[in-house]
């Protein structure tokens, strides 16, 4: 999961880095944190991100254009404005941002604002080329499992299989939402459509049909963390 935070003034960037560390920590999601003190900074980036964290002040060019120019960038981007204004709330709400938090931050917002941002990226649609060269388009929410097999990454969803051109490793960035947790090497699973678990084996319900899934001795105690949190947060 790829974060990013820009903000001109550096001591709001120090009190909110810390939260959203200890969010993803609890949440057992590796977060690569990206820092910029300006808009041209950001938009400088070779990379793109599931969540950006939006000063809508930052001197000569506005968050509002910072985030047009981000969202042209990558549509999945999830943008949280970080504000002591609301002049620009109006535009900002044409760019569709999920949350909009007051400076100082607190940090039950900012943990509220990051549980709705991974709701937003798990309800996104994922674009897959396929084997035949074609294109597909899918929801986080309706992809069951994924599986590397030979030359072959399979996408298994709750209407078909699809066999596309990404590589696993790729995939694995895609799906980084707190659903998705990895059994073995060659698997991805949406722990929603966990029917059984076991210490060395999980069952996936696909429609009454019923696959198992090998969770290899490595992967073993990480994985019962994520699911045993994961159910928890369904409670």
């Amino acid at each position: 999961m790829k974060i990013a935070i820009c903000d001109d003034q550096i001591a709001h960037i120090e009190v909110l880095k810390p939260y959203i560390e200890e969010f993803f920590r609890i949440k057992e999601i590796n977060a690569e944190i990206s820092e910029f003190i300006d808009g041209e900074s950001i938009l400088k980036a070779e990379q793109t991100f599931d969540i950006i964290f939006l000063d809508i002040e930052l001197g000569d060019i506005t968050g509002i254009e910072v985030a047009k120019q981000l969202k042209y960038r990558n549509s999945n981007s999830v943008i949280i404005v970080v504000t002591s204004y609301t002049d620009y709330l109006d535009d900002a709400m044409d760019l569709q941002v999920i949350r909009f938090l007051k400076k100082p931050v607190a940090q039950n917002k900012v943990y509220s604002a990051l549980e709705k941002a991974l709701q937003e990226i798990n309800e996104s649609l994922i674009t897959f080329s396929t084997k035949d060269n074609g294109i597909i388009r899918v929801k986080n929410r309706d992809i069951i499992y994924v599986e590397a097999k030979l030359k072959y990454v399979t996408v298994y969803t709750t209407s078909d299989k699809y066999y596309v051109r990404e590589p696993l490793k790729r995939i694995k960035v895609l799906l980084a939402s707190s659903d998705f947790a990895i059994p073995h090497n060659s698997f991805i699973v949406n722990m929603n459509y966990i029917s059984k678990f076991r210490r060395e084996e999980i069952t996936l319900d696909m429609k009454g049909k019923e696959i198992n899934i090998q969770i290899s001795n490595r992967k073993q105690p990480e994985f019962k963390r994520r699911f045993i949190a994961f159910i928890g947060e369904g409670e």
